[in-house]
């Protein structure tokens, strides 16, 4: 009998290739977030703390508008390019869904912007600012699409500079915005925030059309197909994605009802509107994207995970994947543990120095105990769907969904805002479980809680020690100012948890 070879590629190179997408997409996330870091900050002080709880109010729409659109396909198009040859019709294929669907919805929200703010976000406010963000929605998902498909073909360069690109194009149109209404002595409001979004999206999809008209994509076979053959493809693309987007839709649908929801049960709890719409603008405005900063990594490794482990099953190579949940458990908790002191001790001051918010500092402090889930929850999400699960994660994460409801709903408004912040750390707990659950009857995996937790923890707190010792020899120097203080011992570390930890992770990547 011949034997035929898997169509996979060798481990080695697929490792290689793995990491190398993600030290890229990483390298572009960090400073993408940096410069979405300074852009909040930018923001903040131009349209304030209530200013920036309308910006949140109005995002989700675009979350649900994305979800609907382009987020089941995109995972879709990476998925398909990664197991077979005949890349370019599944990008064809994967448009033919999204773009017409984003056109025609963008057209509602356009047409029913006033009603849409007035009966389902209680603020007529927010109706200019979806009429604006209504354009930004074509864009937005011809660039997502075009990123699954190089996702596919593990080359993340293409995503990571598009990422980067609408960062910087962001940041400077929301600059050049508000110096132009100083100018001619007019208010900086929120609509600089929405035109600023709509700048960096058209930048992002001219980028990525660029790219694929210089690509090699054999376009013309795709063309000639069939036209059963492409139905057959879109057909596909449809059923892979139908879970993965009514997961997200319900995720988006469900961030909506928190932007309206949360203020709403602030003020049934005692706050003013005002008071209420701040609070939230502060919490999902400026704590929460500082805790969400490190999931650079882990959302780069889960995008690159996910074409990788798909491969790797059409292979029947179920070695490599466990070796890769268990290389991606050790990495994210290891992460997330460390983080999670870094953001005690140190991020909840920077935070509230930088803007200038003292509310910023509790937040974090609360937020920090989320990191090792947010992160770990990311990659065993993005494994799942790598095996086609996608109707369990969708499952799972609804059900985390109703336990953030319940608190959101019942205990808000008689505890307040804490009960908010415990709903989110126990449906993100629970995420973790389920995945981790369905993950290890489905691989076989043994627990491994020495690798896992008790060494990254034990790191984590001689790291953590060691920085809090200069931060008192700092102290009484007296040398630098409390922000310099905090981020060079957040430096050290970092750098001393890198020198502790570099060994071990050596030798699994070997």
């Amino acid at each position: 009998m011949k034997h035929t070879p898997k169509k996979i590629l060798p481990e080695a190179l697929l490792k290689s290739v793995v990491i190398k997408g993600t030290i890229i997409l990483t390298a572009a996330g960090i400073l993408s977030r940096v410069i979405g870091f300074f852009y909040r900050i930018f923001l903040t002080r131009l349209i304030g703390a209530e200013g920036m709880g309308l910006f949140q109010m109005i995002m989700p729409v675009a979350g649900i508008v994305f979800a609907v659109c382009s987020a089941g396909v995109q995972t879709a198009i990476s998925k398909f390019c990664a197991e077979r040859k005949d890349r370019g019709s599944w990008l064809l294929a994967g448009l033919a869904v999204s773009f017409p669907l984003s056109c025609i919805i963008a057209a509602i929200i356009w047409f029913n912007s006033d009603y849409i703010a007035v009966r389902f976000m209680f603020n007529e406010a927010c109706a200019p600012l979806l009429k604006i963000m209504a354009f930004t929605f074509p864009f937005a998902t011809f660039h997502n699409c075009v990123n699954g498909f190089y996702y596919g073909k593990k080359q993340a360069s293409v995503p990571a500079f598009s990422q980067l690109l609408e960062q910087i194009v962001r940041f400077c149109a929301v600059f050049i915005y508000a110096g132009i209404s100083v100018e001619n002595n007019e208010e900086v409001t929120v609509l600089c925030a929405i035109y600023s979004n709509f700048c960096g999206e058209i930048a992002s999809t001219v980028y990525c059309a660029v790219m694929l008209f210089f690509s090699r994509i054999k376009a013309k076979s795709s063309v000639k197909q069939k036209r059963r053959q492409f139905a057959g493809k879109v057909i596909a693309i449809i059923k892979f994605s139908l879970p993965l987007t009514a997961n997200r839709v319900l995720m988006h649908l469900f961030q909506s009802a928190e932007a309206i929801l949360v203020p709403a049960q602030l003020i049934v709890y005692g706050f003013t509107k005002s008071d209420a719409l701040s609070l939230y603008g502060i919490l999902t405005g400026m704590a929460h994207p500082l805790i969400l900063f490190p999931t650079a990594i882990t959302n780069a490794l889960a995008v690159m995970l996910l074409p990788s482990v798909s491969a790797d099953q059409a292979g029947n190579n179920d070695n490599h994947i466990r070796n890769t949940m268990d290389r991606c458990l050790t990495f994210c908790l290891s992460m997330g543990i460390m983080s999670t002191l870094l953001f005690i001790f140190y991020g909840a001051p920077l935070g509230a120095i930088l803007f200038d918010q003292p509310e910023v500092y509790d937040f974090v402090l609360v937020l920090a105990w989320l990191c090792p889930f947010i992160y770990l929850a990311t990659t065993l999400g993005s494994i799942l769907n790598g095996l086609g699960k996608t109707t369990v994660t969708c499952l799972q994460n609804i059900a985390a969904v109703g336990v953030r409801l319940i608190f959101l709903i019942v205990l808000v408004p008689k505890y307040g805002i804490s009960m908010y912040l415990a709903g989110l750390l126990t449906s993100q707990i629970m995420v973790c479980v389920c995945h981790y659950i369905k993950l290890s009857r489905m691989l076989h995996i043994k627990m491994n809680a020495r690798g896992w937790l008790v060494i990254p923890a034990f790191y984590s707190v001689i790291s953590t020690g060691c920085s809090l010792l200069l931060s008192e020899v700092l102290i009484r120097t007296s040398v630098f100012s409390e922000f310099w203080r905090l981020t060079i011992c957040a430096a050290v570390a970092c750098a001393v948890y890198a020198a502790l930890s570099i060994r071990p992770y050596r030798n699994k990547l070997r």
